[in-house]
């Protein structure tokens, strides 16, 4: 269920791009303090959690100049010593143990075999670091499992169930300025973590009719039809979320991907049209 949120490269400038590829690779090298596997969970869902918690603050990115494991000959652009993207690296790990291990009891038992092997002492370290977080993503993803089994047709029950899941990951970080601004964070996630799962749902819901997969799209009257107006929603109030943030940074990348990256995502998700320039797959990063 990650990957959905992604900027519209080609409406960055040049500086900007530099900062977004630079926050992409810090998020990647923070994950290595686990070791070289776990670095292949990484998406562009957490570059962007990195990037707006980081854009809450004024202190000016660190950005050096760094070969990595994959592109080992040109250097590429790294933030580094930054608590924001220290923290969504550790949160995406955990999520994408969770995500392993969901996928042991679906169609994907092998990958999630390996990947809960891979990911388990990572799992652990960040698990004792955030315990409170991964309680509540535990409790989200237990409501939302519950009704993955009794096959429930309410696509408001189970995309609130994700939404609160996301809310829970976002307000965990401890860097806020004050109540506020966790509370707008806190909505702001929660619409995102709907929107998410409503798009995920649509996307794979022919893949899901063939291989018995459960999703609330088979099961709800009217199946993936007027939608439109739920998606736009959710976007509206990301939307205003953030307008109600002091960003003090990077405020036209975070524009990007809200206004042109996710309504673009929907769009193409929409009318059935794909568009390059939106990568789900954030593994095909340069």
């Amino acid at each position: 269920m990650l990957g959905y949120v992604s900027v519209s490269k080609d409406q960055l400038s040049e500086a900007e791009l530099e900062i977004y590829r630079g926050y992409y690779c810090g998020v990647c090298k923070s994950m290595a303090r686990y070791g070289q596997v776990p670095r292949f969970a990484l998406s562009y869902d957490s570059v962007f959690l990195a990037l707006l918690l980081a854009s809450l603050d004024d202190g000016k990115e660190e950005i050096t100049e760094e070969h990595c494991i994959i592109h080992h000959i040109k250097k590429n652009p790294v933030v580094r010593k930054s608590d924001a993207i220290d923290y969504a690296a550790d949160i995406l790990l955990l999520l994408a143990y969770y995500n392993f291990l969901d996928d042991k009891k679906d169609e994907h038992r092998l990958r999630g075999t390996v990947g809960e092997t891979f990911f388990k002492k990572a799992y652990r370290i960040v698990k004792a670091r955030y315990p409170h977080v991964a309680e509540e993503i535990e409790e989200g993803i237990a409501a939302l499992s519950k009704l993955e089994e009794e096959k429930s047709p309410s696509l408001d029950m189970t995309a609130d169930a994700f939404g609160r899941v996301l809310r829970s990951v976002f307000i965990g970080y401890m860097g806020y300025n004050d109540d506020a601004e966790k509370r707008v964070i806190g909505e702001l996630a929660y619409n995102l973590g709907q929107w998410i799962y409503v798009m995920d749902a649509v996307d794979d819901l022919e893949k899901d009719r063939k291989s018995g997969a459960y999703n609330p799209l088979i099961y709800r009257e009217g199946g993936s039809e007027d939608l439109e107006d739920t998606l736009y929603n959710y976007l509206g109030r990301v939307s205003a979320a953030i307008d109600l943030l002091d960003i003090k940074k990077n405020k036209g990348i975070i524009d990007n991907v809200v206004l042109l990256g996710l309504r673009g995502r929907t769009d193409s998700l929409l009318n059935k049209d794909s568009d390059k320039d939106l990568d789900k797959d954030s593994s095909k990063e340069e």
